[in-house]
């Protein structure tokens, strides 16, 4: 077995590597500061500390010494210290001046330490001269380990320090045992007991210097961590703020929201059971909304058709942006929304989003607008082009239907009377109703409606009046002659909201365990209570006072069972203290007895086992990480049981009461080597000269207590906000996956990455394609009532579902829907259907009938028969698609036979028109994304499917050729009037009763010829 090595976890908390990406994401000065807060929070625990520790050692000196007139002089020097310790260190608390006058931190330290070591050693200097008292010192351990841990100065200068008090108490304690025990000690025993007082000294700069690496690298981890969030914070705001304003651009706030919720809970559901987002189930929900007093605009290119063919597709295309940007502007400009443009039809809704008393007025002025941008864009291309314009008040019904690409839209009667009010209406006017003529003021030039609209049966049927509108008021109307594109709403705006910042979560950060320093300023009011008011205090508040545990046990679960990447660092302390003892006691062993060292051996061996195996990844990864290294299966063996150790709690605990059974081993043998009678007299002896109380219980158990406290109160921060990171990571990565969602559930797939570059800078995007197949298809006998808006959603909705098995070679998209008009169109972007092909599911239907017709073309390929292009496939399978269209719509129908629903629903027939050729594909106008097709073979397609018949899918002459192509019987219906194109050949795709192609006699006899040959 080889294998590689994997460093990555165990590397993020390498303090070179934590120093780097500081560095490198730029926040060391941030770091720096952050270190600044932290240290001034230290000195007012050490005050704290230090206070309370003055009055339990001047009580235990008053309460237990014998000889109270010789210490007074003690307390007085303790209290004078305790109090110039005060003074001098209290300015350190004050972050804004220190931040200032860097150096006094380093000056009030050195100060400080100076000061108490000064008045531990003239005491003893003191009871020497005065009453032959020679003392053991009593600060060297507390201050060595407070410059440490709560001393405000770097790392190097706190070293420096601490190794300077220890060599000033070494050299006391070299001096005590050379006047003290001069006479009763001999050379070896004073030396011995220096060594270990020594040795002494060593492990607890080890263990300080231990403490502020460790200190030190969870607060740098914590602090990227906190960088991170805040950059994903940043990040997820951006993508909601695009999300909100993309979405809402499109659809309107009420009905957006709940499809964002819809989203975002489906993928949370999704992430926790492991399964990737369908965007055909995200969306499938129906949102209608009731709108009663607003008012409808339709408006519609005159002489469109001459418009298309006698200007090039690109340059039509891009006219036709320009002049939806200038509407989409004038509309944002009257408060209108736009709903949809259809070729060369603009409808729109005044009063729609915000209800608004003027909706009709505004409705007419957009219209002079429009007419007046178009007869501009007249003189440009000069050609006779003119807009027609309707508009009439009412209520409508407005929201979203089908499960894919959204588009918000409307229905109901009165839009259908306005549609009608467009179509009967004169080029250059507003033809309006009655109604919304009334809801006007006077100053237009309005004249009787047209004769066409009085003569209009569906206008008749609604007994509506129409008149025209024909006055432009210039001076209205001049604004929008200098309108320029401005560009698409649905960019991200710049806000003054920029989130989180990283100075101000660090400041929010909890700086220490609740303890004595936050009692005593609760009770005295100080400022930093006011400064503290109105900032976070989750995190403290999360984390118990006492027992600095989690609130939440499962977080708390979570934590203490998280992998400890840092265990090496544990490991080589504690093996740096088991190696002193056993120096130590090989010292003190006079008996030389093989039972001590057989145990000195084994425990020696086994510690520097546990060290070499939890750092030998560490090695590895220094010896080889800067080229390709393939281990030894030992080597491997060492790594899992390094990962184990990490990983399992158990097993950790395990190695730390090894450790600990060392060290009481060792202590045995300590004193069972020592002469107890030796030892009593030498105490007996001793205590006639020193206080009575051990003064290390007043210091040392009580400051390496706070050292653990504020080393688990630093890694509980760290291990939240390493969870609140992961939470805001998964945020951000569902807010990412639902904009996917929504834009490709608004544009094509392959348009979705074009549309984030180069339409967010509010470019004009177009698709130029020689060969797409585009279908019609509308429902029949389905009047647009509120209880059918409900099963036209159902229908809808499962159409979309069919989508997703045209996902082949060529992938069928959905343009839109208009009313109960479904639009798709095949042979967009082949590339990327060749590129995902292999990733998707088809229907069987599709299966059987393009095997079956690529068959045929194999088969017809070897009669020589003329194939002008293979891109001409595309229309098969729209075809297929549009069969299969027919076969769920029976299905719904005889579903929804026993619903208590209207009886005409049930008698829904569809026609479809299909037409095939030259297109051109883009993301057109200013307010709202809308991809479109547009081009011959669009409006042949419209114009198949409005001369066509219930049942039938309706072709043209070219469209059956191809499908004959493929063996598709295609009758042919006869000369049929096409507007704008005039009489033209076409054909009714041959279909049986159970839904299927009829095949021509000459497909079979070819299917059968190539299966022989085969």
């Amino acid at each position: 077995m080889i294998c590689q090595l994997n460093y990555t976890k165990e590397i993020k908390w390498d303090y070179g590597f934590l120093t780097k990406k500081c560095k490198d994401a730029g926040i060391e000065d941030k770091f720096d500061a952050h270190q600044m807060r932290l240290r001034a929070n230290y000195v007012g625990v050490f005050l704290m500390l230090h206070l309370f520790f003055t009055i339990l050692h001047c009580t235990l000196l008053l309460t237990t010494c014998v000889y109270l007139d010789l210490i007074y002089i003690d307390v007085f020097c303790y209290v004078a210290l305790t109090a110039v310790i005060i003074a001098v260190m209290w300015p350190n608390i004050n972050v804004e001046f220190v931040m200032r006058h860097k150096f006094m931190m380093s000056l009030t330290s050195m100060i400080a330490v100076m000061a108490i070591v000064s008045v531990d050693l003239l005491l003893n200097y003191f009871h020497n001269r005065n009453s032959d008292w020679i003392l053991e010192t009593i600060f060297d351990v507390y201050i060595i380990l407070m410059i440490y841990m709560f001393f405000p100065i770097p790392y190097v200068l706190a070293t420096m320090l601490a190794f300077s008090v220890t060599i000033t108490y070494i050299t006391y304690f070299g001096f005590y045992l050379g006047v003290e025990h001069r006479k009763k000690m001999g050379y070896t025993t004073r030396f011995n007991q220096f060594i270990v007082e020594l040795c002494n000294y060593i492990c607890l700069n080890m263990m300080g210097t231990y403490f502020r690496v460790m200190r030190e690298i969870v607060v740098r981890a914590s602090l990227l961590d906190r960088h991170q969030y805040v950059m994903e914070d940043t990040t997820l705001r951006s993508a909601r703020a695009q999300e909100r304003v993309f979405l809402h651009s499109i659809l309107p706030p009420q009905i957006a929201e709940p499809i964002q919720d819809d989203i975002r809970k489906r993928l949370e559901s999704m992430e926790k059971q492991h399964k990737m987002p369908s965007i055909r189930r995200t969306c499938r929900i129906i949102s209608i909304q009731i709108h009663t007093d607003v008012t409808i605009l339709y408006a519609d290119i005159v002489n469109y058709t001459m418009l298309t063919t006698k200007l090039p597709v690109k340059r039509l295309i891009a006219l036709l942006h320009a002049l939806y940007a200038r509407f989409d502007k004038a509309a944002s400009k009257y408060a209108v929304q736009r709903i949809k443009f259809l070729g060369d039809c603009y409808y729109c809704v005044a009063g729609l989003i915000n209800p608004d008393p003027n909706h009709a007025k505004c409705c007419v002025d957009l219209g002079l607008c429009m007419i007046d941008s178009i007869r501009e864009i007249r003189d440009k291309v000069k050609i006779d082009v003119d807009m027609r314009v309707g508009v009439h008040s009412g209520e409508l019904f407005a929201g979203v239907l089908g499960a894919a690409k959204l588009q918000y839209d409307i229905w109901g009667t009165d839009v259908l009377i306005a549609n009608q009010l467009e179509s009967t209406g004169m080029p250059g006017q507003i033809h309006v109703s009655e109604r919304t003529l009334q809801m006007t003021d006077d100053r237009y030039k309005v004249y009787p409606g047209t004769d066409t609209a009085r003569k209009d049966h569906f206008l008749r049927k609604f007994n509506v009046v129409t008149f025209l509108i024909t006055g432009i008021d210039e001076n209205k109307t001049n604004e929008f002659k200098s309108f320029e594109y401005l560009g698409s709403t649905c960019s991200i705006k710049e806000t003054n909201d920029n989130g989180l910042s990283l100075d101000e979560e660090l400041k929010k950060m909890p700086l220490g365990p609740k303890g004595l320093k936050e009692v005593v300023y609760e009770i005295f009011n100080f400022k930093h209570k006011k400064e503290q008011k109105g900032k976070s205090t989750t995190a403290k508040s999360e984390i118990g006072s006492f027992l600095l545990h989690f609130h939440d046990s499962r977080l708390e679960y979570k934590y203490i069972h998280q992998p400890d990447y840092m265990l090496k660092y544990s490991v080589l302390l504690a093996w740096c203290c088991g190696m002193t003892l056993i120096y130590v006691q090989l010292f003190y062993n006079q008996k030389k007895d093989n039972f001590s060292v057989y145990v000195d051996i084994v425990l020696i061996i086994t510690l520097s086992m546990l060290l070499f195996i939890t750092w030998y990844k560490k090695i590895c990864h220094w010896r080889y990480s800067t080229m390709l290294h393939t281990y030894s299966p030992f080597t491997c063996f060492l790594f899992k049981i390094a990962d184990s150790l990490q990983r399992s709690l158990i097993n950790r605990i395990g190695i730390y009461m090894y450790f600990i059974i060392s060290y009481f081993c060792i202590i045995a043998l300590m004193l069972n080597d020592c002469d107890r009678d030796e030892f009593q007299l030498m105490h007996i002896d001793s205590i006639q000269y020193k206080y009575e109380p051990d003064f290390m219980m007043c210091f040392a158990p009580w400051t390496l207590t706070c050292m653990e406290r504020q080393t688990e109160f630093d890694n509980k921060i760290n291990y939240k906000w390493s969870v609140e990171l992961i939470k805001k990571q998964d945020d951000s990565r569902i807010a990412a996956q639902s904009i996917t969602i929504l834009l490709h559930n608004i544009l094509p797939a392959h348009v979705v990455n074009v549309y984030l570059t180069s339409l967010a800078k509010h470019e004009l995007y177009y698709e130029s394609y020689d060969m797409v197949a585009v279908m019609f298809a509308s429902l029949k006998n389905f009047e647009l009532t509120l209880p059918n808006l409900r099963v036209l959603n159902e229908i809808i909705s499962e159409f979309d579902q069919i989508l997703s098995y045209y996902r082949d070679k060529y992938r069928v998209e959905k343009i839109k829907i208009v009313g109960s008009t479904y639009m798709a169109a095949c042979g967009l972007d082949v590339q990327i259907g060749l590129n995902i092909k292999n990733e998707t599911r088809s229907h069987d239907s599709l299966i059987q009938e393009v095997q079956r017709a690529r068959l045929l073309l194999a088969a017809f390929q070897k009669k020589h028969y003329s194939i002008t292009d293979e891109k001409e496939e595309v229309v098969f399978v729209l075809t297929t698609f549009a069969l299969d269209l027919m076969r769920t719509l029976w299905v719904c129908n005889n579903d929804y036979r026993n619903i208590p629903i209207d009886r005409d629903v049930f008698n829904a027939d569809m026609s479809i028109g299909i037409s095939s050729g030259e297109v051109m594909a883009g993301v057109v106008g200013a307010s709202q994304v809308q991809y479109d097709i547009w081009g011959h073979a669009a409006n042949m397609a419209s114009r198949m499917d409005s001369t066509g018949v219930a049942g039938k899918i309706h072709v043209t002459q070219n469209t059956a050729l191809i499908l004959k192509k493929y063996g598709i019987e295609c009758k042919y219906r006869g000369m049929t009037y096409v507007k704008g194109q005039g009489i033209l050949p076409t054909y009714f795709v041959d279909i049986d009763a159970n839904y299927e192609f009829n095949y021509t006699q000459e497909s079979y006899d070819s299917i059968a010829v190539e299966s022989e040959s085969n």
